[in-house]
């Protein structure tokens, strides 16, 4: 590691490097386990029974259920 090597990590004579405060104002999210089941189990639903689809077709699907899921869990605070 020659000198800019050193200077670019800001090795040496900066010290301690700065670390930004938590964001406590946003917090993180609910149940996102019960979420993404809910959406894998909606898209085996897709895969088994759409067998005469197009990966096109079965892509849109899955994405405008998934937005779906995403309404009714957030509507009812799951």
């Amino acid at each position: 590691m020659g000198i800019f090597g050193i200077a670019k990590r800001g090795l040496g004579m900066l010290g301690k490097k700065k670390v930004s405060k938590t964001i406590s104002s946003v917090k993180p999210a609910k149940n996102l386990s019960e979420k993404f089941k809910a959406k894998q189990e909606m898209f085996k639903v897709v895969d088994r029974g759409g067998y005469n689809l197009t990966p096109v077709q079965k892509g849109k699907i899955k994405r405008e259920g998934a937005a779906k899921v995403d309404k009714i869990m957030k509507k009812y605070g799951k």
